[in-house]
């Protein structure tokens, strides 16, 4: 049989814990699926509903102690920049801090609403020192009647550290905040009296609304004040600048209401025009001057288009065109001849003298226009020269108009304003619109108790979840076959469920405790109940061994453990038991020299046993028993405890004997101790044709899973598969039947008790 158990992991630093507890490879995508997540659930579900249970019960109690708070609410249209109607303009807005942008402003009378000063104006009105919903404190901390503390007569004898507590308590009860994307504010209170809630915001408004006026009034009449003795002042100003504009007008000879409109730089700018003008005309007749001095016909036709050139240089090329002809046929002496180029001279000194007369016109054209240019350049010289003489004039004369006009006009806004001031000073408060007074609020807004119990059942599901992920976490133990899968790559074998004791009446007749009962029924479930789901998982598990090897079933089966109280004595026993059933001859044996059970949980008389046999006490078939009960099932007890049974283990006697047992059974079954705390198991381990290594759900630990792996595998070790016991119907695998024993290795009595399964 080959070994199919090479390869496991090297122990927990390897693998990454999945939620469920489960050992990921590294090298696998680190998961979770919805199965892994049900599961922690499942196997948490106590802790969950406690953590809901606990926090709906704290935020029943919150509610239960929460004094009901009403809130009044009401809303205002705020406009900062005031009513524009006869308005002061700069000067009131500098005073009342303009510049602003409209969120600032608004945000402004926001800061406004919820000052100290206007919070105390409110409670010294309403005398809120005296309300108990406001000022009151609960008799015990959270407990008891509100209970008030002694209040003077007048709200001004009212000590600093009382009216700092009353102030903080007002602000916070009191919300302003802006409306988005409006002129709107709301205001909001909060009390456990809704109609001095009401009362509180209504005072709110009327309060802010009558400070606004007084405010805005009390800065417009500062400026108006500041203005009448200013109007005398400013008035001489402005005579005096008009003076002395005056003076200088007469000075520098500028006429007329702008420095830069007079007649010296109106000329020179006329000039300046006509002297363009008369360039460019020279500039035109000088050209056509050089084309007419070219003599070439065709370029002065194009510059005098109205002349008789293009007649006369048809006629000549008329002329040309007879002569040449002529002469071809008659020769030059003949008369037609002769008159034809009579005839062509006569238009050649036409031709000339036409060119002649439009080169002297346009020559005298030419020399009227450089005149012009140059007349008109002298006559610009000499208006600027004029021009350059007024030019420090200009400037004083620029200065001191500005300085008459700002005067005039600042002179006359602010007479204006003045003569204005007293009906502006009511236009300009008026910029607050009560939009919805506060009305008496009917229903508590704290506590919202669907609200706090929605999210105290939310916050105890979350808690709870989390306690169980990280109980999940935390835990070593093997809660699932999953588990082993991911820990190691030995197959899994066999999934045993929880198996639970039933006493017969024939034991009850018999006398027998309960214990005694129960052992033995849990021993042989597979013989008592074969119809039970554990006889079902037993069979499965003996279905797995025959096909573990091809061809020859195997004969020497070792059933270890890592630690005691895993169930290995009942996987034993039971894996006999269906073995049996196939008609085989079965040998079980109790290898468990330390402290072996089997004996006394079956009610079999004592005898030497297999340490008696290994020690030379007698022959192993002397003290093998058949049980009444099942035929050709053999039980070979473990006999008394030997001081150095590892030895007796690892003789060659062993050896023998498994041979022995191998020629005369079909199947040998041997119980041995548990391999993490001796070495009995590792030193029968390589005899053994098949060793199945048995796990139990919640008392195996990850790492005892693994170090008994390996130890199993030493040497030549056949590890052949895993089998996991005590699955419970909470582990959702199937079976639904409970375990009720346990070993009890490490007691005074031994490494174990006489009770374990």
């Amino acid at each position: 049989m080959s070994r199919s158990s090479k390869g496991i992991s090297e122990g927990p630093s390897s693998a990454r814990i999945r939620g469920d507890g489960r050992a990921v490879d590294p090298g696998s995508p680190d998961e979770i699926s919805l199965s892994d997540l049900i599961r922690v659930f499942r196997r948490h579900r106590r802790v969950i509903a406690a953590s809901v249970i606990v926090a709906f019960l704290l935020g029943t109690l919150y509610c239960i102690v929460k004094i009901p708070l009403y809130e009044a609410v009401a809303d205002l249209a705020i406009n900062p920049e005031g009513s524009n109607s006869l308005d002061m303009g700069d000067i009131t807005s500098s005073l009342g801090g303009g510049g602003l942008g409209f969120d600032e402003k608004l945000e402004t009378q926001v800061h406004i609403m919820k000052s100290k000063s206007l919070a105390w104006t409110v409670i010294s009105e309403l005398r809120l020192d005296k309300q108990p919903t406001f000022a009151g404190d609960r008799k015990f901390a959270y407990f008891g009647p509100l209970v008030m503390s002694e209040t003077p007569d007048q709200i001004e004898q009212t000590s600093p550290a009382r009216r700092n507590a009353l102030l903080s308590r007002f602000n916070s009860s009191l919300t302003v905040q802006t409306i988005p994307r409006s002129q709107a504010v709301e205001i909001t209170f909060r009390d456990a009296n809704p109609a001095l809630a009401q009362e509180v915001v209504n005072r709110m408004v009327s309060s802010y609304t009558q400070r606004t006026f007084t405010t805005r009034y009390e800065d417009t009449m500062k400026a108006s004040n500041w203005l009448s003795g200013q109007m005398v002042q400013l008035k001489s100003a402005v005579e005096e600048s008009q003076a002395n504009l005056s003076k200088l007008q007469k000075q520098t000879g500028i006429f007329g209401t702008d420095e830069n409109d007079n007649l010296v730089l109106s000329k020179l700018k006329d000039l300046s025009q006509e002297l363009t003008d008369a360039q460019a005309d020279r500039i035109l007749k000088e050209a056509q001057y050089r084309v007419a001095q070219s003599g070439n016909p065709e370029l002065i036709g194009t510059i005098v288009p109205d002349s008789v050139l293009p007649v006369l240089r048809g006629q000549e090329a008329d002329l040309k065109r007879q002569l040449a002809q002529a002469n071809s046929e008659y020769g030059p002496h003949y008369p037609a001849v002769i008159q034809l180029a009579n005839q062509l001279a006569q238009v050649d000194k036409s031709l000339q003298k036409e060119i002649a007369d439009i080169q002297e016109r346009f020559r005298t054209q030419y020399e009227i226009s450089s005149g012009t240019e140059k007349q008109m350049q002298a006559a610009l010289e000499q208006q600027k020269q004029i021009a350059n003489d007024m030019s420090a004039g200009l400037d004083q004369y620029g200065i001191l108009k500005r300085e008459a006009e700002s005067n005039n006009d600042l002179y006359n806004d602010l007479q204006k304003k003045l003569k204005e001031s007293g009906v502006v000073a009511s236009l300009k408060a008026a910029t607050v619109d009560a939009i919805d007074m506060a009305s008496l609020p009917t229903k508590p807004v704290v506590p919202r108790v669907s609200l706090v119990l929605a999210l105290s059942i939310l916050f105890g599901l979350c808690t709870g979840t989390a306690l169980a992920f990280a109980a999940e976490n935390l835990d070593t133990l093997i809660r699932s076959p999953e588990e082993i899968e991911g820990l190691t790559s030995i197959p899994l074998f066999g999934v045993i469920p929880h198996i639970k004791p039933r006493r017969t009446k024939q034991k009850q007749q018999a006398g027998e405790t309960d214990m005694e009962a129960s052992s033995e029924a849990i021993l042989a479930s597979a013989f008592r109940r074969p119809t039970s789901h554990a006889s079902e998982a037993f069979r499965a598990l003996r279905t797995a061994i025959l096909l573990a090897s091809a061809g020859t079933p195997p004969k020497t089966i070792l059933i270890a453990s890592a630690s005691p109280g895993e169930g290995k004595t009942t996987i034993s026993t039971n894996t006999a038991i269906v073995l049996n059933q196939r008609g085989n001859r079965v040998l079980l044996v109790d290898a468990d020299l330390r402290r072996g059970t089997i004996a006394d949980r079956l009610n079999m008389p004592k005898n030497f046993g297999l340490s008696g046999a290994l020690t030379g006490a007698g022959n192993w078939r002397e003290v093998v028993v058949e049980l009444p009960e099942i035929p050709n099932l053999f039980f070979l007890q473990s006999g008394l405890r030997p001081p150095n049974s590892a030895e007796l283990l690892g003789s060659t006697h062993i050896q023998k004997m498994l041979e022995e047992w191998k020629a005369e059974y079909d199947h040998v079954i041997i119980d041995s101790a548990p391999s993490l705390l001796v070495t009995d198991a590792v030193l029968l381990a390589q005899w053994a044709d098949m060793v199945l290594l048995v796990s139990r759900v919640g008392v195996t630990s990850r790492v005892s899973l693994q170090r008994a792996c390996k130890l199993l595998q030493t040497g030549n070790a056949r590890l052949s598969g895993i089998v996991i016991n005590d699955i419970t119907a909470g582990d959702n695998y199937g079976y639904g039947y409970g375990y009720g024993y346990g070993y009890g290795y490490g007691s005074s009595k031994g490494y174990y008790s006489d009770d374990e399964p």
